[in-house]
């Protein structure tokens, strides 16, 4: 927010400046080259063969995971407990909306989600962040968006070159990717082990799960900010980078992974991310806060 010229930019550029993405085909198939590279290391063809499928079974099930935000974000005026607010400033809650549709076979352990917001003009002191939730430590239970829309047409302008489903409706996209089997979780329950303001205009999550269950589930995150009166419009970008559990490889191929090239090695140590990013524009117009 500091350009006129900058401010007139899609706030998801912005943040892909500040954050750069993951590439996450790249590194998965440098993970299949290495794994085939040290295949001749074992004593055996048929162990070695059975290294090579199992990374190459591993990077189809990976990156055949499915996360996204939802085009739904929803801006209101804050109700709640008395808050400080700046004077000249009035209080707004922000909600954004999260889906995660794993496929690999022990689910996502850990969630990480970054959010920035960005004015139409470039004055950085229109909005901060006052509050940032589920607080930090709290339960976070998984919440029915299924009739939500997903926002999936930002993934290829960041590089997602697998098929998508179709469908955008949530609970049309989770018959096409699971099937006619049931697996949307809306009791499903994380712990928030992370939720902070960064500077003024930005926050950060971390949701960690609370057991292993392989299905969809939604989360709700919300932003309690304080936005000046007279402002221009406001608008959000944000990623979502969800993790395996660290080691997790361990179990399934033993310690061979850790000789692999190093930013593979520390992409699997990490828990091999799955990756989205979201865009909201007008997330709060100048004529909402009149």
């Amino acid at each position: 927010m500091s350009s006129p010229e900058e401010s007139m930019r899609p706030p998801l550029e912005r943040f892909l400046e500040e954050h750069p993405p993951l590439d996450v085909m790249d590194l998965w198939d440098a993970a299949v080259h290495d794994a085939f590279r040290l295949s001749g290391e074992f004593g055996t063809e048929v162990e070695a063969s059975r290294l090579k499928q199992t990374f190459l079974d591993l990077r189809r099930q990976a990156t055949s995971d499915l996360v996204s935000f939802h085009d739904e974000a929803q801006a209101t005026p804050y109700d709640g407990p008395s808050i400080a607010c700046p004077e000249g400033f009035s209080p707004w809650r922000v909600e954004v909306l999260l889906t995660l549709l794993p496929k690999r076979p022990l689910g996502f352990a850990r969630v990480e989600v970054l959010l920035e917001l960005y004015s139409s003009a470039s004055r950085p002191d229109d909005c901060r962040v006052l509050a940032v939730l589920p607080a930090a430590h709290s339960m976070l239970e998984a919440c029915d968006a299924s009739e939500n829309t997903l926002q999936l047409d930002t993934l290829p302008r960041v590089g997602h070159v697998n098929p998508l489903p179709r469908a955008r409706r949530l609970s049309q996209v989770l018959l096409e990717h699971y099937g006619p089997e049931d697996r949307y979780h809306p009791g499903a329950v994380r712990t928030c082990v992370a939720a902070q303001a960064r500077g003024a205009t930005g926050a950060r999550w971390r949701l960690d799960a609370t057991s292993t269950h392989v299905g969809a589930e939604s989360h709700r995150l919300t932003l309690i900010i304080a936005v000046k009166k007279g402002a221009p419009a406001l608008h959000a970008a944000a990623s979502l980078m969800a993790h395996s559990q660290e080691n997790w490889l361990d179990a399934v191929v033993g310690p061979l992974w850790r000789d692999f090239e190093t930013s593979v090695r520390e992409f699997l140590l990490i828990g091999a991310p799955a990756r989205a990013h979201g865009e909201w524009t007008h997330v709060l117009a100048p004529v909402a806060r009149e």
